[in-house]
Order: structure tokens, then sequence, then C-alpha cells
């Protein structure tokens, strides 16, 4: 992933970097080690991405890793790196987010 990033940003360094908002949420399962909380996870997750705008979904993402950090301090640390790489769609008018949130 990382050369892909610098390669991205070499030949396009002002294209904004979306990555998958559905991708990023399978991925984070692997750092989910407690089948139970696979599914309060995912909806947390998804919560995030649902927010009206970025600082919204900075805010739950800032609830979701306090208490990550104590319940799952993989998960905490990949989430606090990898999640703000799905919320540069925030910057593009609410219409067009839900074609450019995911590959899928």
């Amino acid at each position: 992933m990382l050369h892909l990033k610098a390669a991205r940003r070499a030949v396009f360094p002002s294209i904004p970097w979306q990555r998958c908002q559905f991708h990023l949420q399978q991925n984070a399962q692997a750092y989910v080690t407690r089948l139970d909380q696979r599914q309060p996870v995912a909806l947390r997750i998804r919560a995030i991405f649902n927010a009206p705008d970025q600082s919204e979904a900075k805010r739950l993402l800032d609830q979701a890793l306090e208490q990550w950090r104590s319940e799952a301090p993989k998960l905490a640390a990949w989430a606090e790196e990898n999640l703000p790489e799905g919320f540069t769609v925030f910057g593009f008018p609410p219409p067009h987010r839900t074609r450019l949130r995911t590959t899928n």
C-alpha cells in the first residue's frame, strides 16, 4: 500500500486520496479478536462514515479510539492510521459521496 500511495503522490500530487470505506470496514475485522465484537465494531465504523460531515466523523472516530485503546489496542492503532483515509469524500457535495465512498 505504501508504494501505491507514493506512486499516486508522484504522478497525481493534487488528486485527493479516498480509500474505499467498504474495504476499510472489512479490513478492520482482522483487528477484532472477539467474535461478539465484530458487529459492534462494524456498526461503529459505519456510523463514522455515515456522519454528516468530516468534523463529526472525526469526533466519532475519536470516541471510538478512546474505547478501543483499552479494549482492542491493535484495532485502535490501525483505525487511527487508516480510517481517516476514508474521509476525503466529505470534501465533496453530499449527492456525490455515495458514488465516491466505495469501489463496490
